[in-house]
């Protein structure tokens, strides 16, 4: 059987080769050698299409599919990009410590309202491990200077009280988050495309081979 057009076992191979990717962290939590651009684009592809199943679970999951109460067209600051401007990949760093910080605070909450083995609970943790992972690669790819001592990464937001608003506010953020990580995926194969059209380019001063 064929997804996509590519045997299940080629994308089961490719799926386990991005776990490994994620799962082994060299010293400092980092991965052992930096991961490549393509390595970091294939994350974020994954990730992309992980966030938009994970928003349309929760959505169904939370009872909130009606009137797009979760699709807001106002997300927080931090979700508010891409733009892969000067800075490109580095940009995106405070983005997953934000976001890392969020699935926590809303698989906290669904702790209190589920069983533990819940599939939401299963799968709020496997995104969790995603960003975390895409968080690990960043700082392979763009090791970023020691910490200063007792410098802690900006506070997420404030946790709604009502049961019902917390269940909003964490919809309303899978929603901005699946948003921000398919932009992020087109912008990444845009330029990835421009790349590849400017190694065909022949270079200037370069002239066709005469012919015969």
């Amino acid at each position: 059987m064929r997804c996509d057009g590519r045997p299940l076992g080629v994308l089961a191979a490719v799926t386990k080769g991005l776990f490994i990717l994620w799962a082994v962290p060299g010293h400092g939590g980092r991965p052992l050698q930096p991961p490549t651009l393509q390595q970091i684009q294939a994350l974020v592809r994954h990730m992309a299409e992980d966030a938009q199943e994970l928003f349309a679970f929760y959505e169904e999951d939370q009872h909130l599919a009606f009137n797009h109460l979760c699709r807001t067209n106002r997300p927080p600051e931090w979700l508010r990009g891409p733009v892969m401007g000067p800075g490109g990949l580095r940009g995106l760093r405070e983005t997953m410590v934000r976001m890392a910080q969020a699935l926590q605070d809303i698989t906290r909450h669904q702790r209190d309202l589920n069983p533990p083995g819940a599939e939401i609970l299963r799968r709020l943790a496997s995104t969790h491990l995603k960003v975390r992972g895409l968080l690990s690669n960043l700082e392979g790819l763009f090791p970023a200077p020691s910490p200063r001592p007792g410098h802690r990464p900006p506070p997420g937001p404030t946790p709604p009280t009502k049961v019902f608003r917390q269940k909003l506010e964490g919809c309303r953020i899978l929603w901005s988050y699946s948003r921000f990580m398919a932009k992020l995926n087109t912008q990444l194969e845009a330029r990835s495309r421009r790349g590849r059209r400017e190694k065909r380019r022949p270079h200037r001063g370069s002239r066709p081979p005469k012919r015969s």
